[in-house]
């Protein structure tokens, strides 16, 4: 007993001394309370080299072993090495303090914690920084199958021997020369002046850019789908779509996308999904719009292109190619009532610049209206239950923009302009009757919603019938695609159903008859469908109907899955 008390008073002691040491540390001994030091030499290996642990000779811009196995060299900047312990970049350091210049004060809980932009990206292949901790997904992408060409000569309407012949073909400066003049407002991802320079690139030389071949392929897919005018001397194209859309799938596999993505692969992706814009689909199929989402993202695209130490056209040419995307997958959203793959709170990319073109104005409104659209889509059509303060303040958005981006006292001469102006417009109805259509949901939905949902139907239907029926807006006719007539039509027919006999009722019958005169006899078969809902709004109020009136259910439901989607009985107001 005595020699345990002896131990614990010794113990003791030790202790005592500890604490009355303020300096000490019981950790002084592994000096793990010091701060790392940075590596002060610089890495001068190239990237090839330093991932397979092999020497590399240093000789810019090749090394040659990289020369020898025909890989891609490239050197790391000093800007992304990365930052160790408690040693900061300069770049770290101008964030941080940008951070707290922003902030409003207060506590320190208040304070932004600045984001270590570097410390998660390395680069890839082409030189471009890439997050390594996003790009374990390709991991469950399953490899593309890709039925090979057919074997034929190069002659026009025929296939290439290889999937690279096709560059020698005739119709591709045309098809170029077609997606610049009428294509290239509505998908600016690319520069045409570039584009030609790589076709000459490889013609003359056998070689381009990694991804350049499987671009120009889409471009000339993206043609052949968009030259539908009639009295064209080169509608012979539109028959050879299958071919373009089989080259750019093979080149697209054959350049290592998804598992290795680069600017030029995400623009061919976007390309051939643009197919799923198109709203009214049965069956979505949404692999290529999510692979494309996620490819996007391992490339950094959803962040401001200015954090990765871009000049500023290289930054203009990525917030381009990121706002194009979220606009597909908005739209796709609505289309077949998904939620969005992209969540307004994660990303930060800036609008695009759109100075005085107005292809830059039309993508300006497209960003300006997906970005409110994804809101709308998260806080009246999600899983929280919308309150009439996040309706007031999602109005009021819609509002302003609407008001901005709606050119109505200039009525410009030129075809171009003219369907550019009533596509932005028609980009800002979407916008208004998506957000205020549920007030044929429920009663609580603010009273002014029902008229600004009709007056934005209209203008929407108005536009729409100006395209189809305008002769010389006839080679932009395809983007209408991208548009969907039949949404509106039916929120005006569930709208005579529920308020039979109101003051619109008339005005609102004539723009349905205006409907159903100019798009009834086309190929879209919903419009026989529709025909029953337009014939129980007939009854309702009491005109003459053609035909039998048979009892149906239809309802607005049947031809919006978004609008099905909400089902909130009683609101938090």
């Amino acid at each position: 007993m005595a020699s345990g008390n002896e131990r614990s008073g010794s113990t003791e002691k030790v202790l005592d001394q500890r604490a009355s040491s303020s300096d000490a540390s019981p950790f002084r001994r592994l000096h793990l309370n010091r701060p790392r030091l940075a590596r002060k030499r610089d890495v001068q290996a190239c990237e090839q080299c330093r991932s397979r642990k092999i020497k590399c000779d240093r000789t810019k811009p090749h090394c040659r072993c990289c020369s020898m196995n025909g890989r891609s060299c490239f050197y790391r900047p000093k800007a992304v090495v990365r930052a160790v312990g408690n040693v900061t970049t300069e770049d770290e350091r101008i964030s941080t303090r940008s951070a707290t210049q922003q902030s409003s004060g207060g506590s320190e809980e208040q304070q932004p914690i600045p984001f270590n932009q570097v410390g998660h990206l390395k680069a890839s292949d082409d030189g471009r920084l890439r997050y390594y901790s996003s790009s374990s997904w390709v991991a469950g992408v399953e490899k593309s199958t890709v039925s090979p060409c057919d074997r034929h000569g190069l002659s026009p309407g025929s296939a290439p021997q290889t999937s690279n012949d096709f560059i020698y073909l005739a119709e591709v400066d045309q098809l170029i020369a077609w997606y610049a003049q009428y294509c290239h407002f509505w998908f600016p991802l690319v520069d045409c002046h570039e584009v030609i320079a790589q076709v000459h690139e490889q013609r003359n030389q056998g070689s381009s850019k990694p991804g350049a071949l499987a671009l120009i392929a889409a471009i000339c897919y993206t043609a052949t789908r968009s030259i539908t005018a009639p009295k064209n001397p080169n509608v012979w194209f539109s028959s050879r779509s299958s071919f373009w859309k089989e080259v750019t799938t093979q080149l697209l596999a054959e350049s290592g996308y998804p598992s290795r993505p680069n600017l030029n692969t995400v623009r061919v992706a976007f390309f051939l999904a643009i197919p799923s814009m198109a709203e009214g689909h049965s069956h979505p199929d949404p692999s290529s719009v999510s692979i494309l989402v996620r490819a996007a993202q391992s490339l950094g695209l959803h962040r401001e292109p200015l954090f990765f130490q871009l000049s500023a056209p290289e930054a203009e040419a990525s917030r381009i190619i990121w706002w194009s995307i979220r606009g597909l997958d908005i739209t796709y959203a609505i289309s077949h009532g998904l939620p969005p793959l992209i969540h307004p709170e994660t990303t930060d990319v800036r609008s695009v610049d759109c100075g005085n073109s107005s292809e830059r104005k039309l993508l300006g409104t497209i960003s300006l209206t997906t970005t409110l659209i994804s809101k709308i889509m998260h806080r009246v059509y999600g899983v929280s239950q919308p309150t009439l303060r996040d309706i007031n303040q999602l109005g009021d958005e819609a509002e302003k923009i609407y008001a901005d981006e709606c050119e109505k006292d200039h009525v410009p001469v030129d075809a171009l302009q003219r369907f550019i102006a009533m596509s932005r417009m028609m980009c800002c109805c979407k916008m208004m009757f998506i957000l205020h259509q549920p007030y044929l949901r429920t009663s609580q939905w603010p009273q002014e919603s029902r008229a600004k949902a009709l007056n934005s139907c209209q203008d929407y239907i108005r536009g729409f019938v100006a395209g189809v029926s305008d002769e010389s807006l006839a080679p932009y006719r395809w983007v209408l695609d991208h548009f969907d007539v039949i949404h509106a039509c039916a929120i005006i027919l569930q709208d005579l159903i529920q308020h039979c006999h109101s003051p619109e009722s008339s005005s609102l019958r004539d723009v349905v008859n205006i409907c159903f005169s100019t798009f009834s006899k086309g190929h879209h078969p919903i419009w026989t469908q529709l025909e029953t809902l337009r014939s129980k709004a007939w009854a309702a109020n009491g005109w003459p109907v053609n035909g039998e009136v048979l009892e149906s259910d239809a309802s607005l439901a049947d031809y919006d899955p978004l609008f099905a989607s909400f089902l909130w009985e009683e609101l938090v107001i």
